[in-house]
């Protein structure tokens, strides 16, 4: 079996040449990394990963954080658009999940015994308390931000635009004439604040700037329904909607999966979508195009390539140009939104 010195005699070079170019080190010349891995192919060399780790002090892992279901659509894009980002470069990949604050907290506990098993951090969708972020920065654990709330403090933050999204989808309806707009936030949120949480106040805010003289109306979860499942909660959601004294003509809801869920139970209640209410959803999930749903699409694969990328270039100890990246969403008309009906 060849050995690392086989392969320095091979191309004329130092065995600490060798195991810098085999790990794409920038000190060794583009000539002379090319030699040693032609050399290293002819020879059927390979470094191990235990020893170019032990060697650049570097553990090739980057954690990403979860909060309970890795499999749903969201956080699966994310794992997706990162691993693209990062598997190129020689780095794993590990999700870790945490399900509720007291699980966060213990992570964060344990994180100065456990931190030395990470090169890097991305954290879908959580927002970090200050010194969270500050115990990050300390144990320089370079950290990026991705679907963040707000710009945090951590090295970089990736955004998604909801306050535009939500201007845009109250100014789309109403140029088809609609003044009667609610909103539907999701009866059974998450157990950490996600960034969805923010469309409601942006639609308040879009409402009073595009259509000042209505009054828009927000259905949303109360404590009748904790002890409901979701579908329950989503027909009962309905059920007030369509039995309101002043019934919108047109809703936005906080995610699509919810939308779709809420249009089922509608069209149970005779309610004619698009006929009698338009509904504009969130996310362009894969259930929005089957049921034709006018959405907001959002692209988390892409966001988690660019928060891979972030977290790439500060591994490298290099400096970003921009430390909070704002991604807008896109409005997707299609068959769920019409020309507002006549009022009575």
């Amino acid at each position: 079996m060849a050995t690392i010195h086989d392969v320095a005699i091979a191309t004329g070079v130092s065995d600490a040449t060798v195991s810098r170019a085999l790990r794409g080190m920038n000190s060794v010349r583009p000539s002379t990394r090319q030699l040693v891995l032609d050399a290293a192919r002819r020879l059927d060399f390979t470094l191990s990963r235990s020893a170019s780790s032990l060697a650049s002090g570097k553990t090739m892992r980057v954690v990403m954080l979860f909060g309970c279901t890795i499999a749903s659509w969201f956080n699966a894009s994310c794992i997706e658009g990162a691993l693209e980002t990062l598997e190129p470069h020689g780095y794993d990949l590990v999700p870790v999940r945490v399900c509720d604050l007291e699980q966060l907290h213990g992570f964060f506990a344990d994180l100065p015994s456990n931190g030395r098993n990470m090169d890097g951090f991305i954290l879908p969708s959580f927002s970090l308390d200050d010194s969270e972020s500050a115990l990050l920065s300390s144990m320089h654990i370079p950290a990026v931000a991705l679907d963040a709330r707000s710009a945090s403090r951590l090295p970089a933050s990736m955004m998604l635009d909801n306050k535009r999204a939500m201007n845009d989808a109250v100014r789309f309806l109403r140029q088809l004439g609609h003044r009667r707009i609610g909103y539907v936030a999701h009866p059974k949120p998450a157990p950490f604040p996600a960034s969805s949480y923010l469309r409601k106040d942006f639609f308040l805010d879009a409402m009073r700037e595009c259509i000042p003289d209505a009054e828009p109306v927000a259905f949303a979860s109360s404590s009748d329904m904790d002890a409901m499942s979701e579908d329950e909660a989503m027909a009962a959601i309905a059920g007030r909607i369509a039995s309101s004294e002043h019934r919108p003509t047109a809703i936005c809801v906080e995610t699509d999966e919810a939308a779709v869920a809420i249009m089922r139970h509608l069209r149970q209640l005779g309610i004619r979508i698009p006929e009698d209410l338009s509904i504009i959803g969130f996310d362009d999930h894969p259930t929005a195009v089957v049921a034709g749903l006018t959405t907001l699409h959002q692209d988390p694969q892409h966001m988690a390539r660019l928060a891979a990328q972030q977290l790439l270039a500060l591994m490298r100890g290099e400096q970003l140009s921009e430390t909070v990246t704002t991604v807008r969403a896109t409005l997707i008309p299609r068959a769920t939104t019409a020309a507002a009906p006549s009022l009575p």
